[in-house]
């Protein structure tokens, strides 16, 4: 590919995560031009997997929520992937584990809940479906479960749950809108752990994309968007390359966004960055030679914000006989606490749950402070006096700058890799209906 091939496109997305390679394929498959740059070696961002010795670790925990935005656009775009949900999930609590209670059988079953917990969380299940979440936007998740919940223990079990559901525990700033909305889906659609890893996801749009004409380039940053008389005009490589464009997608984290655009300071990027509050967790991630009791493959944990799953009882991500296990404590986004103390709590969740793994190691990867989320939808409202919830969360469009666009997790409603892939498809139909992008043998209809 020659330079000059380069210097021109109709659309230039910034970023090779799940955002920008959705927004790729969806651009290229009606006839757009469009150049992907993506600065690291490896796309995928936050959802590349690394492969050690057939140990497929990815980059902290994740699940495809099923039911949402993500598993549509995957089905649009034609992206093969499989795996499985898990089945025996446990709480750990008071040193005990006990069986979770995800519905209706095992809310029966469980012994961690007497007969009058029961009977309370029973009736918030059978509540759940009917409830419409977005008028709890401006409703913390802990005053709505301080509401919804009268009995100890019950209490007790939502609050955790609720921090692993959310990515935070920082329960008294999120939305309740957040939290309803995903209960709701995981009471109709199931959670899966995906073969291979998230890297199989990412390659499969990367494939995607590059069939359907768009160039993907990675080893190379954008430094900056540059714009004109309130319009974009292309951006500006680290090389010094300039290369022309009708739009510019910005497919990044918001801090990286905002340095795009006048090196951050542009006011109107500004003020919609300078008040998000992200989701941060710790992650422990081990590889082992096998697993030391497979009958406790997920757990989670009563008496702190901490998680533990060995997807690779799910999901192929293990050669055979060996084991790949998550493990994440959600943070407090205002007071995040200490790194050494997090892992130590991770290890301990570890020490209970699968006696003997410090054994077994192949690899361990401690992170100690993964972005999760780009913003949390908070009860307060959104930046500028926006409304709390998905309502406050940024919408595509870069205000005062025609055709610079956003897509992430952090824009428009949805959770997680939802909101990444349904924000990439907003945009891509912002862009297509302006009618300028369109190419003769456009494959027209997809949007």
């Amino acid at each position: 590919m020659s330079e000059e091939e380069l210097q021109q496109a109709d659309v230039v997305i910034v970023g090779g995560g799940l955002a920008g390679l959705s927004a790729a394929c969806y651009l290229a498959r009606e006839g757009a031009d469009v150049r992907l740059y993506e600065k690291a070696a490896e796309l995928g961002g936050r959802a590349s997997t690394t492969d050690y010795d057939g140990f497929h670790l990815n980059r902290g925990v994740h699940a495809l929520y099923t039911g949402g935005a993500m598993e549509e656009v995957l089905r649009e775009l034609a992206i093969p992937y499989s795996g499985h949900s898990p089945t025996a999930v446990y709480m750990l609590r008071e040193g005990k584990l006990y069986e979770f209670p995800r519905g209706v059988q095992s809310l029966l079953k469980t012994q961690l809940l007497g007969f009058g917990d029961k009977v309370e969380l029973g009736r918030l299940f059978a509540q759940l479906p009917g409830l419409k979440a977005q008028e709890f936007a401006r409703v913390s998740v802990r005053d709505w479960v301080l509401q919804v919940a009268r009995r100890p223990r019950v209490r007790e079990f939502l609050l955790m749950f609720a921090c692993t559901n959310v990515y935070s525990s920082a329960l008294e700033l999120v939305s309740a809108e957040v939290l309803i909305t995903k209960l709701q889906l995981l009471l109709k659609h199931p959670v899966l752990y995906i073969d291979g890893g998230w890297q199989t996801l990412v390659e499969g749009l990367r494939q995607a994309a590059v069939r359907a004409g768009a160039y993907v380039i990675n080893n190379c940053r954008v430094e900056a968007v540059e714009y004109e008389d309130g319009r974009v005009r292309g951006v500006r490589l680290s090389n010094g390359q300039r290369v022309r464009a009708q739009a510019v997608v910005i497919a990044t984290t918001p801090q990286e966004a905002l340095k795009l655009v006048d090196a951050g300071t542009y006011a109107p990027l500004q003020n919609i960055v300078k008040d998000l509050l992200p989701a941060r967790v710790a992650c422990l991630d081990v590889a082992l030679r096998r697993l030391p009791d497979p009958t406790h493959p997920v757990v989670q944990d009563a008496g702190s914000p901490c998680f533990l799953t060995a997807q690779s009882l799910y999901a192929k991500v293990a050669p055979t006989g060996g084991a790949v296990i998550h493990t994440f404590k959600q943070l407090d986004p205002v007071h995040p606490g200490d790194p050494q103390k997090d892992e130590r709590e991770l290890e301990a969740l570890l020490d209970a749950v699968q006696p003997g793994w410090r054994e077994l190691v192949v690899k361990r990867v401690f992170l100690p402070h993964m972005m999760a989320i780009g913003m949390l939808p908070t009860a307060a409202g959104g930046y500028d006096g926006r409304p709390s919830g998905y309502a406050g969360r940024p919408g595509p469009q870069v205000p005062g700058i025609e055709h610079l666009l956003l897509a992430g997790d952090w824009i428009g409603p949805g959770f997680l890799a939802d909101a990444s892939l349904g924000s990439a498809r907003q945009v891509a139909r912002l862009l297509l209906q302006d009618g300028r992008l369109a190419r003769k043998g456009a494959k027209m209809g997809m949007l």
